[in-house]
């Protein structure tokens, strides 16, 4: 009778310590700013591997309640399979919801030009937070010059 007690005491304790870091390990850190370098290269529409423009690195802010993140990129070209000459002016982008699992999806649009007006080019980006890491894609269109790549980042 002994042993049973002190294999349940010890299962018990056992559960308790790893359940905590389970569920932090989940999501996002909340508050925390997670950085990554954009590969240099992606696979474009028609399945192409191809070389792309510096884009510079993704930054992703979680919000302090942890709920959801605004993302931005901090080259002066977009992700794209095509070059272009003309620096990025402007984006516009929207904070995503972050689900329970750590998963969110949001748009990021770029224009060549300030002011109003739609945007050129359409970065929809998505991935999933597992405590400081973050993984995802990032699908570009227009479809001329559009593609799709990973990338990962850590938290700051």
């Amino acid at each position: 009778m002994a042993s049973r007690v002190r294999g349940i005491l010890a299962l018990t304790i056992a559960l308790a310590l790893a359940l905590p870091g389970a569920a932090t390990a989940a999501g996002p850190l909340r508050g925390k700013t997670y950085q990554g370098t954009l590969p240099t290269t992606g696979v474009d529409n028609e399945g192409h591997r191809k070389e792309l423009q510096p884009a510079g690195k993704i930054v992703l802010r979680v919000a302090r309640n942890g709920r959801s993140v605004s993302i931005s990129f901090t080259g002066p070209y977009p992700v794209l399979y095509c070059v272009s000459e003309v620096p990025m002016k402007a984006q516009i982008t929207h904070a995503a919801t972050i689900s329970s699992s750590g998963r969110f999806r949001t748009t990021v649009g770029e224009r060549f030009s300030a002011g109003p007006g739609e945007p050129s080019v359409f970065q929809l980006v998505s991935g999933q937070f597992s405590g400081r890491r973050v993984r995802g894609t990032i699908r570009t269109s227009p479809s001329e010059c559009g593609g799709t790549l990973s990338f990962s980042a850590t938290a700051r």
